[in-house]
């Protein structure tokens, strides 16, 4: 027979024990994982372009500060001067327009009293690794607009360990990153690595990993030089250009230039003095994160600057001109800057007859009468002249009327006004020019005064009187006119002159039409 040992009733109750807690623990910590929130993120910062691969960022931090309140150069160095900035009515005066966006992005990032839910617990500095991929904010100054690129971080300047940051963590364990240099908004996509800096530790797991820069650089081999055979385009073209007077103020001449005719022909030449290519040959740095031991695998592109070639396929053009200039003198035209025009002119007037209602008694014309006429004018204008004008015309008729004295069979000669004067107000309109021919039409108004009234009958003075009155008188009178130079000139004139005038034998109502010529003087 065997003998069976005896249980140990400690170790099972050791091992219940153990098991028990184990199986606490993982409750624990999965309710605790169950129950965590997930982050609020309504802002542009947490939206990355999927449909583009990121832009390589290795400018310096700084040119376009989103939050300038918070970079390093204005004295943020500590979690306490970050708070200390933030809390300051003065800084959100000044930067009325990046603070409140400030304040806007913290409440879009799970801060729901904005910047009043940081302090120096949850603002930690940290070194973010170089090449981290995310979204990099920026400001515009110049339109004023706050944005978003989708980047891969890797900014020149920055400290060995990494590019430092501010992590601004809330209650539920959200952040974001605000760049220590610039002041500008920060989240990665994905896992980012991060080490701790001053001011209070950080999130770990790259305390182990070394960052390192390396330099490459190639020594490209120089080109040598060659001729080449390259075509040369030649046109000849072939231009008139004719010089004429200009219009425009300050300048005497125009230039219009036309095409007469061009040659075109195709020439090769044996082109010593090239250009090589040019082979990049410019030094390159590359940030690493290493964490264990690795292998690090360099590809060097060798990239030919050709843009600076002698180019041996399109050809070489060159246009030649010759120009033939036809100069054409300006034919200048005086300016006659005169102010008065005093004229005097002479000739025949014939004048209408009235006619009688009886037909027992005859009229008829008395024929061509001596006239003449002095005029004086002021230019208002070179086209427009307003003067006073005074006429010598003798207004007569033949009648059979039986008068005192009277020789039956004969005709009496009967003078309304020898002469009668009509002084008048005239305008001239002047069309031509002013040297040379030159038309001008003048309407007249004024009074006409009878004088030397009478009735003769062969040779004898009757004792019957017209006893013509004075009136109103109007005309129209043109002329043409050839003046030699700006101040002599000779005209030919017709008028029409009209008389309404009162007598003691018949209320007149004739025409007188003087023709004339004479002699123009302007000064």
């Amino acid at each position: 027979m065997y003998s069976v040992p005896p249980l140990n009733l400690s170790y099972f109750k050791k091992t219940l024990l153990m098991r028990s807690l184990i199986f606490a623990f993982l409750v624990i910590i999965c309710g605790a994982a169950y129950a965590q929130k997930p982050c609020y993120h309504h802002s542009r910062l947490y939206l990355f372009d999927k449909h583009n691969e990121p832009k390589l960022f290795t400018d310096p931090l700084g040119r376009h500060p989103q939050f300038p309140f918070l970079q390093r150069k204005n004295g943020i160095t500590s979690p306490e001067l970050f708070i200390k900035s933030i809390q300051d009515t003065n800084q959100r005066k000044k930067y009325n327009r990046t603070f409140p966006a400030f304040d806007l992005l913290l409440r879009n990032s799970g801060f729901w009293n904005g910047y009043k839910d940081l302090n120096t617990k949850n603002v930690k500095k940290v070194y973010i690794t170089p090449g981290t991929v995310g979204n990099l904010g920026y400001y515009n100054r110049e339109k004023g607009q706050m944005n978003y690129d989708y980047v891969k971080l890797n900014p020149a300047g920055e400290a060995p360990e990494g590019i430092e940051a501010w992590k601004l963590i809330n209650k539920d364990g959200c952040f974001l990153f605000i760049l220590f240099t610039c002041g500008n908004a920060w989240y990665p996509n994905g896992e980012v690595v991060v080490t701790p800096g001053g001011g209070g530790g950080g999130v770990s797991g790259g305390n182990c990993c070394k960052t390192i820069t390396v330099k490459s650089s190639v020594t490209a081999v120089p080109q040598e030089k060659d001729s080449i055979v390259r075509p040369v385009q030649l046109r000849m073209n072939f231009y008139r250009a004719h010089l004429v007077s200009s219009r425009i103020k300050g300048r005497t001449y125009d230039t219009t230039v036309e095409l007469i005719r061009y040659k075109d022909t195709l020439i090769h030449f044996k082109d010593r003095l090239i250009i090589p290519a040019k082979l990049d040959s410019t030094s390159r740095y590359k940030v690493y994160n290493i964490c264990r031991d690795s292998i690090v695998n360099m590809r060097i592109p060798l990239v030919g600057d050709s843009t600076l070639q002698t180019d041996s396929v399109h050809p070489v053009r060159y246009v030649m001109a010759d120009t033939v200039y036809d100069k054409k003198e300006p034919k200048y035209e005086p300016v006659c800057e005169n102010k008065w025009e005093i004229s005097f002119e002479a000739g025949n007037s014939w004048n209408s007859i009235p006619r009688l209602d009886d037909p027992a008694q005859h009229t008829q014309t008395n024929g061509g009468q001596l006239t003449a006429t002095f005029e004086i004018s002021r230019f208002l204008a070179r086209w427009f002249q307003l003067g006073l004008s005074g006429s010598y015309i003798i207004l007569s008729y033949q009648d059979d009327i039986n008068y005192a004295g009277h020789v039956a069979g004969t005709y009496n000669t009967v003078y309304l006004g020898k002469p009668i004067i009509p002084i008048q107000l005239f305008g001239k309109f002047n069309f031509g020019k002013p040297i040379g021919w030159q038309l001008s039409i003048s309407p007249r108004f004024g009074y006409s005064l009878p004088m030397n009234g009478k009735i003769v009958d062969n040779g004898t003075t009757l004792t019957t009187n017209p006893n013509m009155k004075g009136d109103f008188t109007a005309g129209l009178k043109f002329a043409i006119a050839y003046y030699f130079s700006c101040h002599v000139g000779v005209s030919a004139s017709f008028n029409g002159q009209y008389f309404n005038n009162k007598s003691d034998l018949v209320a007149y109502s004739l025409w007188a039409l003087p023709v004339q010529g004479g002699l123009r003087i302007r000064f």
